[in-house]
């Protein structure tokens, strides 16, 4: 069918309801391939808001830092745009003469999957394979490890938290010595109180909730600091 004779045949009949004939026809076509989409916008949203606020708490306490926008060259954070910031891969400062290295999203062995953001005490010359294996490969270089859901709808919340809970227990077991935090967008009640055991317990070290400000700053400031 030509898109003529589909505009002809479908379209025309329905009238001031074509557009909604022709939301429901891809919905219907696409499946989750739409939701698939969603999801990786909410989560490129959620990095670029940790980004962001790590970046405003670094410069609040005068840390010389860089970015890395997973191509070319460490950026100066002085000079870096605000576009700059929003697509960072990782961010690297000096605490007083200790090194550290956050990057989104990485591949841990032990692990065998991607870890949401990890903070290392070495710096990489870049944030390819070749430059981040020898780091990647000697647990004494992992300092905090943590999952980032940032989905805000309470009704994926519990959805969010086990998948989050399952990523952490993995880290557990093949990391003896490493801090251990969680940043969600949609907290409920009963996953509220499981966090917070896990809290006080210790399997957690660190958790906040991406909406609430001053539990992010709180979080940040805590991580630009170990």
């Amino acid at each position: 069918m030509t898109l003529e004779e589909f505009v002809d045949r479908v379209l025309r009949p329905c009238g001031n309801k074509c557009v909604d004939e022709i939301v429901y026809r891809y919905l219907l076509a696409l499946g989750d391939q739409l939701g698939g989409k969603m999801r990786n916008i909410i989560g490129k949203i959620a990095v670029e808001k940790l980004s962001r606020k790590i970046i405003a708490q670094l410069r609040v306490y005068g840390f010389p830092f860089e970015i890395h926008r997973g191509e070319g060259k460490w950026m100066n954070g002085q000079n870096c745009s605000p576009n700059d910031e929003s697509t960072a891969k990782a961010i690297r400062w000096k605490n007083g003469n200790y090194p550290r290295m956050l990057i989104h999203n990485t591949n841990i062995p032990g692990v065998s999957k991607n870890v949401d953001f990890v903070v290392f005490n070495q710096f990489a010359e870049a944030i390819d394979k070749k430059h981040l294996e020898p780091i990647l490969k000697d647990y004494k270089n992992y300092i905090v490890m943590g999952e980032l859901k940032g989905g805000i709808d309470p009704a994926g919340a519990d959805e969010h938290w086990k998948t989050a809970r399952a990523a952490l227990d993995r880290i557990r077991s093949s990391f003896k010595k490493v801090y251990i935090a969680f940043i969600g967008g949609a907290i409920e009640k009963a996953m509220a109180e499981e966090i917070y055991s896990q809290f006080q317990t210790g399997m957690l070290d660190y958790a906040a909730n991406l909406t609430n400000d001053n539990q992010l700053s709180s979080f940040c400031d805590w991580l630009v600091n170990q």
